[in-house]
């Protein structure tokens, strides 16, 4: 059976990693514990909750003998993170009781046999390409938050991933609001996808936001794959038509307000004290100074404040969630915002100033 050592820091980070991938609610006791296995020169863990994420590492290991068991989840985690820094011992029996030893601690664990824990089917005939880290990330940080938490309607809880020849899209909304990213992107081929944003949310966090190492994503027909450094995360797609997404995006526009990013995201903060209570109802008015913001509740109070702003075309008074708004200037990076407007009631666009890969749909509130 397994017996191994390996670096305490090393196991603890990467135990730490595959146990999000546990649901804890499986009916299948075993798919509640991570799949350790000793191959090589090196220790695999596994974990999945077998309906949309899987995530499976490795780690450099002494291998003294290969093998493989399970380990309940959350204890192995506990346990990794208490032990002291230096060289864990891991041994496996016919048991399946999985013996941890570093230095003075010792634990035996009642784990549960490998032969029972099922993993994700492998990819295959899938669409592959490669994007730095740092590119997928910005991807993902701009577009992921727009998806719905609502599971009665599972496609809009994903990501759109449409990819055709040299480019990518992500999209996600919620029907309140739509994030749009494109970029351009080495696949030789084109593919569709609705990807849970929980498993994006996964992949984000493994992301360096400022590497260029690759990632490398493989996308079939029910299946996509991404791999990073040691670490592979694989989901089932949702199954499902996604929204025509164009047909949400306006495109007509009398009023164009130029904003600075920071600013901006500074006063709606302020607003939002007040506008919290009014379901983060804020409204925005141009004047000749500014942006005016101003927010209400009859329980609290109001607000009020102006923020520079340059207009071009015919004065706009608009309503909007100052939550979204924030969501969308904290994804960003550019000094300025663009708000493009057409009426009260008909959605605003916005987008960083001087980008054209980056599109923010947002729907109005009503003014009260």
């Amino acid at each position: 059976m397994l017996s191994l050592q390996c670096p305490q820091s090393d196991l603890y980070n990467v135990v730490q990693i595959v146990a999000r991938g546990v649901s804890g609610r499986s009916t299948q006791r075993v798919q509640n514990n991570i799949y350790l296995e000793a191959q090589g020169e090196a220790l695999r863990l596994v974990a999945t909750d077998l309906e949309y994420i899987s995530l499976d590492a490795t780690i450099p290991a002494t291998v003294v003998d290969q093998g493989a068991v399970t380990a309940p989840a959350r204890t192995l985690n506990e346990i990794a993170g208490s032990l002291p820094e230096g060289q864990v011992s891991l041994e496996a029996d016919e048991d399946n009781t999985l013996s941890i030893v570093c230095e003075t601690a010792h634990y035996d664990i009642r784990g549960l046999s490998a032969g029972d824990f099922q993993m994700l089917p492998e990819i295959s005939e899938a669409v592959e390409f490669a994007l730095p880290q740092s590119q997928l990330a910005s991807i993902l940080d701009q577009t992921i938050f727009a998806a719905s938490a609502d599971e009665t309607r599972p496609i809009l809880t994903g990501a759109l991933f449409n990819i055709s020849d040299g480019a990518i899209e992500v999209v996600a909304t919620d029907t309140y609001r739509l994030a749009l990213r494109s970029s351009d992107c080495p696949a030789a081929g084109a593919q569709q996808a609705i990807v849970s944003a929980r498993v994006l949310s996964e992949v984000l966090r493994i992301l360096d936001s400022e590497s260029d190492e690759p990632v490398e994503v493989a996308i079939s027909e029910n299946l996509i794959r991404f791999v990073v450094g040691g670490i592979t995360v694989s989901s089932r797609l949702i199954e499902g038509e996604f929204p025509n997404y164009q047909k949400v995006i306006p495109e007509e526009f009398d009023k164009t307000v130029t904003i600075g990013a920071e600013g901006f995201e500074q006063v709606l903060r302020r607003a939002l004290i007040v506008a919290r209570d009014d379901a983060n109802r804020v409204v925005l008015r141009t004047t000749e100074e500014g942006l005016q913001i101003t927010a209400s509740s009859p329980d609290v109070g109001e607000a009020e404040e102006l923020v520079a702003a340059t207009l071009e075309g015919d004065q706009a008074e608009i309503a909007f969630n100052a939550r979204y708004l924030l969501d969308m200037l904290e994804a960003v990076d550019t000094a300025e915002v663009v708000m493009q407007l057409s009426g009260p009631l008909n959605p605003g666009l916005m987008k960083p100033a001087g980008r054209d890969d980056y599109t923010y749909v947002l729907m109005p509130m009503q003014i009260m």
